[in-house]
């Protein structure tokens, strides 16, 4: 693929009437795949390209083994706290991503142009997913089992009894055929809630650690 980035490199990509970038940095070559694939408006989209940027840090994160309840930890732990300044969050995510390809022996700038190279080759492939993204949603597009995979959770006891004591504060007064009662309405509710919600398998099957936060929540309360 050497002709390919040789051509990368030196091509000018137009920005506008009376703007025009020599395309000499990753970033700049980038975004004229981007451009080409998708159109500038899309290029611009800030929501679309930080959804997309996410997607592929998290398939990262999972291609190196790492469980979903870390990703769900750092998720809540990180949104516990105040947002900072995207310049130097940047900075970090392009160092830490440096100190990552170190410890797992990947050479990151290898790597880089490998793709870009690859996808320049997918144009088409990868047009076609995206006019399957569903609307308003950060979804790239339609994934496998979205709509074919049943629902299969269930809520336990502990959730069906926080579920009530959401709805009824005095649930615990409650005579025990009262309770029952109230148990089979919340159980009902709860899963023709989910039913309704995205097919996700994070959905379907929530992480141990919410599990756990709901059993402590309850033995709190």
């Amino acid at each position: 693929m050497n002709w390919l980035n040789t051509v990368l490199r030196t091509r000018v990509v137009s920005l506008g009437a009376s703007k025009r970038l020599p395309l000499s940095s990753f970033q700049s070559r980038v975004r004229a795949w981007v451009i080409e694939t998708f159109g500038k408006d899309f290029a611009d989209n800030k929501r679309e390209r930080d959804d997309r940027f996410m997607e592929e840090a998290i398939e990262l994160y999972q291609a190196l083994g790492n469980p979903v309840d870390h990703l769900w930890t750092l998720a809540q732990y990180v949104y516990s706290r105040e947002a900072g300044d995207p310049r130097q969050e940047l900075g970090g995510v392009q160092t830490t991503l440096a100190a990552l390809s170190e410890a797992h022996g990947l050479d990151m700038v290898d790597a880089r142009e490998t793709e870009l190279a690859r996808i320049w080759t997918k144009v088409e492939a990868i047009r076609a997913k995206a006019a399957t993204k569903p609307k308003n949603s950060p979804l790239p597009g339609h994934y496998s089992g979205q709509t074919s995979a049943a629902n299969n959770w269930k809520p336990t006891a502990a959730e069906l009894d926080s579920a009530c004591y959401s709805y009824r504060h005095d649930f615990g007064l409650l005579s025990k055929d009262e309770q029952d009662r109230v148990r089979a309405t919340a159980r009902y509710w709860l899963e023709a809630w989910l039913k309704e919600m995205p097919q996700t398998p994070a959905l379907r099957m929530p992480p141990a650690s919410v599990n756990a936060a709901l059993h402590q929540s309850q033995s709190v309360g």
